[in-house]
């Protein structure tokens, strides 16, 4: 790992990957810890990816970081300050989470039926892709809507656990990874690589250490996903376009039928010779320090800081009911965007959005180092309610993990605005605290086997209950 980390010095742009190796290092090593919830390694992980790709496009090209702003390897070296400001609470809770061992991770598996399971998936499985078609054309409901949405993989993560654990109904759920990959191809925001995000919570939990097949396994992974990604980066716009039929709105019109072929017929129709041109730009929209530059570019030059202004209006868009405020804006991440980068970007009615991103925002209020602090706020609240959720969901930690990671795979992306962060996540520490209360104690008690001869006081239940992961042995 040093070797890998000083051999990075000595490529184009350099001591920018060097500090994103440093990041890595420190944060992957405390954060990662076997037999615990990997939600937020993963949330990382593709956090940094935003970050070091804008470097990876600069490398690429051949160029200096700062080609397109002069604050780009500003922005960068910010972006890792920030990282380490989010992730320190958060691994401050994961520290306080007890360390389990495989016996304790499959006891606590054995406890529930695999079969009842699967049958909930199915059930949750068909009533939630219907609900979701109707998330948009109810405003109002819109957010509790889409945080009820990820019920489901509540449900994918508990039944893959058991699978995987107690090594039955794997080739049901190998099934279930397939159809959700396939299905994502049909909705317009490229669902397909929400499975893989979920699938890797799954393998991640598992790593105790890292081998060399680990290693070599990882590297060809990272490579198909590439080539996949710049495959799909090249056919995305006319594969859209085809989907909502020209039209300017986010929504499907043509049937799956017709989609798949579609989607056949423009992945084999792609010239080699423009592979340079979309990789080039697969980077480009992976990266997400661009915007951060380009504020930094007019921020305080052209427009002065805000002072928590901006965050102000935030939390207030948030928590005021339009019901309160019939005078409330729609929420628009293009315009927000537009004004402090000082790029023109078409926003709802030509059916794009385009975002700030949360670091962003909190550098416009408050700078260069006034702008951790937000984030620091930002992680006690992700550590202190995962750590919550992660002990009161159910007496079951596998319960407990399948919920967590539904709960905040959504916030994994580092290019998130503020509003919709914060949006989002109000809405969703809400709907899972109702379930908490009212749907997971039916849920797991359906879910439960009990222990043969196992006969515990009514103070002992009450303890478990209480918090199951002291109950750990």
């Amino acid at each position: 790992i040093i070797l890998l980390l000083l051999s990075q010095i000595f490529f184009t742009n350099g001591v920018y990957l060097f500090c994103g190796g440093i990041c890595l290092w420190i944060i992957f090593s405390k954060l990662q810890q076997p037999f615990k919830p990997s939600i937020f390694t993963i949330i990382f992980v593709y956090h940094l990816i935003q970050v070091l790709a804008g470097v990876w496009l600069s490398n690429f090209l051949g160029k200096d970081i700062n080609f397109r702003s002069e604050h780009t390897g500003t922005a960068t070296i910010v972006a890792y300050a920030g990282l380490l400001f989010l992730f320190t609470p958060i691994i401050y809770y994961q520290n306080k989470i007890p360390s389990i061992s495989l016996e304790g991770f499959k006891r606590h598996a054995y406890r529930l039926s695999i079969e009842r399971t699967f049958k909930v998936y199915l059930v949750i499985f068909f009533l939630v892709n219907t609900l979701g078609g109707f998330a948009f054309l109810i405003p109002g409901l819109a957010q509790i809507i889409i945080s009820i949405v990820k019920i489901k993989w509540f449900a994918f993560l508990l039944f893959g656990f058991q699978a995987l654990l107690k090594k039955r109904m794997q080739k049901q759920f190998l099934f279930f990874v397939l159809l959700e990959f396939s299905l994502g191809f049909f909705s317009f925001f490229s669902d397909f690589k929400t499975v893989m995000f979920f699938g890797a919570f799954i393998a991640i939990v598992f790593l105790r250490r890292v081998y060399l097949r680990h290693v070599i396994i990882t590297a060809i992974t990272i490579m198909a996903l590439f080539y996949l990604g710049v495959l799909w980066t090249s056919i995305k716009g006319e594969y859209r376009a085809f989907l909502n039929q020209g039209s300017t709105s986010q929504t499907v019109s043509v049937g799956k039928e017709d989609a798949l072929s579609k989607l056949v017929e423009l992945s084999g129709n792609r010239p080699e010779s423009n592979f340079d041109n979309a990789a080039a730009e697969f980077f480009a929209r992976l990266q997400y320090t661009y915007h951060l530059a380009k504020t930094m570019d007019r921020i305080p030059s052209v427009m002065p800081y805000e002072y928590g202004a901006n965050i102000g209006r935030t939390l207030s868009f948030v928590t005021t009911p339009r019901f309160l405020n019939p005078d409330k804006p729609k929420y628009e991440a293009s315009v927000k965007a537009s004004k402090y980068t000082g790029i023109s970007y078409l926003g709802a009615s030509s059916g794009v959005s385009f975002s700030l991103g949360y670091f962003a925002d909190c550098y416009i209020d408050f700078g260069y180092y006034g702008m951790m602090f937000p984030l620091l706020i930002l992680g006690f609240i992700y550590g202190i309610t995962y750590f919550y959720f992660v002990r009161k969901s159910s007496p079951n930690f596998i319960f407990n993990y399948a919920v967590v990671g539904a709960m905040y795979m959504e916030f994994h992306a580092f290019e998130a605005d503020s509003t919709f962060l914060m949006g989002r996540l109000f809405a969703t520490l809400l709907t899972f605290f109702l379930l908490k209360l009212f749907f997971f104690p039916w849920l797991y008690n359906h879910l439960l086997i009990p222990v043969d001869g196992e006969k515990k006081s009514k103070s002992d239940r009450q303890k478990e209950e209480a918090d199951p992961l002291k109950t750990i042995s």
